[in-house]
Order: structure tokens, then sequence, then C-alpha cells
């Protein structure tokens, strides 16, 4: 171990000691238990919070809770940071045990990418069997994560952002080497929260993320807060989430290929506030103005497919997705 690298490490370990904040010591709710699960795809093991309140005749928001390094954090801390709250507020939590998330020394790129590729697969898995076990606000997946957390963030959230509606990344670790995402695997109307420590030892590395995904065109907005490496309120957080809810419509454009012919595609519009496309521009220089429109493409590819769409509330907005079209992955 190099000696930079030496004296890195011990000052986390002395920082995170004097600020008290590795460990949450705020006790869980008594009105609902923390349950220890395995997904019964993937087999990653997870811990949930489901309010006392729970009931299937609403909707409920779910946020994904990413710890960071193991032992200083754990699925059990960022339980314990979220649970009170989410059982206030009326959230379902699930916080993973995650492989990516040493930010301590991590290992070559190739292998980091691999651990993130590994998490991600039972991130996604765990989400889809709470949105079949609970009924889950189909726009109000998020996801979050302190210190190393944000490798799992990062590349899982970016990665899926017809999954998650907003990421929020506190204090995170950062690596450029690491960000194993395709530009057109990102989505400009998926917002980003990076909240960095203004004598946080972390903070050039977030100053890099907010960088890296500005020059992209991500939804960027940061957020400084006094003090170092430490604990947050999850009001932080949650009221970026609420915020983005408030002011932003939810809008996907979803497509689904024919079994028999896969370069007939079925296009339509999920959204909330609901509406439906007015005109659709299907990236190979045809148009549609049906709301529900079924496109057939001369030939397999990759395409910028557009809507214009129009809400409830009134307003039009432009969505563009980047498809696959009768090749591997469309």
């Amino acid at each position: 171990m190099n000696p930079a690298a030496s004296l890195q490490i011990a000052g986390v370990i002395v920082a995170a000691a004097l600020n008290g904040g590795c460990l949450s010591l705020t006790p869980l709710p008594d009105q609902a238990p923390v349950s220890d699960r395995i997904e019964p795809i993937t087999k990653a093991r997870y811990l949930l919070y489901v309010p006392s309140i729970y009931s299937d005749r609403r909707t409920w928001p779910l946020v994904v809770a990413c710890h960071g390094t193991p032992p200083w954090d754990e699925a059990k801390w960022q339980m314990r940071e979220w649970a009170q709250f989410a059982e206030d507020e009326g959230i379902i939590v699930a916080a993973p045990f995650l492989i990516g998330t040493g930010g301590f020394l991590p290992p070559p790129p190739a292998e980091q990418i691999e651990r993130q590729r590994r998490d991600e697969r039972a991130i996604v898995a765990i989400v889809n069997r709470l949105r079949s076990d609970y009924r889950i606000a189909r726009e109000q997946v998020f996801m979050t994560g302190w210190s190393a957390g944000a490798f799992a963030v990062l590349h899982t959230g970016l990665r899926n952002p017809d999954l998650f509606r907003a990421l929020a990344i506190r204090q995170g670790n950062f690596d450029e080497r690491f960000m194993d995402v395709a530009s057109h695997q990102l989505d400009r109307w998926q917002p980003v929260l990076v909240i960095l420590g203004r004598t946080d030892m972390m903070r050039d590395q977030a100053k890099q993320c907010i960088e890296w995904l500005q020059d992209r065109g991500q939804f960027v907005e940061s957020d400084e807060q006094t003090g170092s490496h430490r604990r947050l309120n999850p009001g932080i957080v949650w009221g970026f989430f609420q915020k983005i809810v408030r002011e932003r419509p939810w809008i996907r454009i979803v497509h689904l290929p024919d079994s028999r012919t896969p370069l007939t595609v079925r296009f339509s519009v999920e959204s909330v506030p609901s509406g439906a496309a007015r005109k659709w521009f299907f990236g190979d220089g045809k148009e549609s103005s049906d709301p529900v429109a079924v496109h057939t493409y001369e030939r397999p590819g990759r395409y910028e497919v557009t809507a214009n769409v129009a809400l409830d509330m009134g307003k039009i907005f432009g969505r563009t997705r980047t498809i696959d079209i009768g090749i591997e992955g469309g």
C-alpha cells in the first residue's frame, strides 16, 4: 500500500470517529418490523421496511438506499437511518447488501465494473419483486446512496432511467473509470442531486461527479452542507425527490416489439399527470399522429424516437428515447 493511500484511509477513520458519522445510532421504529429478505431470482439479500399504515388502496413511493464501504456502512445502518422517517412519511424502503461499494482502495476498473453489474442485477430484481408484491407508484421509485454507495447509484440508476425517477448521492465517491454508462442509456430528464460537504474529504470527487454529469447533459442539482463526511437527515434527499414529483412531469416512451416481426414496434406513452402522444418521430424520417402508434422499420439499428406529449394540464412536452430495433438488446 502506498503512503498516500495509507494516509487517506487513516484520515477517513479518524474523521469518521471525530464526526461520529459512520454509524447511526437512531433506533428503528416500533410501528413495523424491518424484514431481512432474499430476492428469489438473483438470491440477493436486502432489508425491507414497509410502513405500518400500508394498504393496497393506494400507491406508495419506494426508496432504494445503497450503503457505503463495509464495515463503516452497511445495509442495516442505511435502514436505521431511513426507517423511522419512512414510517412518518409513508415510504417503502429497501436496503440491499452490495458488493461494489468499497471506497477504500477499490479493485481495478474491470473488476469494479463487474461488481457494479452484479449489484445492478440484484437491485433491479429487488425493485421488480417489490413492484409485484406491493402497490408501488410507478413514477416514484428513487435511489440514493451515501459515500461509496454512489457507485451503485450512478451505475444502476443512470443505466435504468425508466425504472428510477430520480437519484441522490450523499457525499459520494466518484471515479470516471468506473462509469460503465453508454451515452444512449442516459436520460437527461432523470434528475440527480449531489450533496457535498464543505470540509468533506470526498468533496473533490463530488465536484468531479457533477462535472461528469453536466458534460453529458444531465439535470444536476448540488447541495453544499456544512461539515465533513457525516450522516445527513433523510429529509434532505426526500425533499429533493418530492420537489421533482411536484414540479416535473413523469413521461416515459414505451416500446413493444412484435414477437413475430421484430422490426414492427408498438409505441405508447406513460405519464403522470396523464396524457397522450400527439406526434411521433421514429428516427428513420417517418412520423405518426396516432396516440398509440405501430411502426415498421426497414432495417435493424439504433434509433432516436421522439414523442410530443400533451398532458391533461394542457402543456406539451417533448421526450426522446434511444431504442435498439431488431438487434440484440433492442
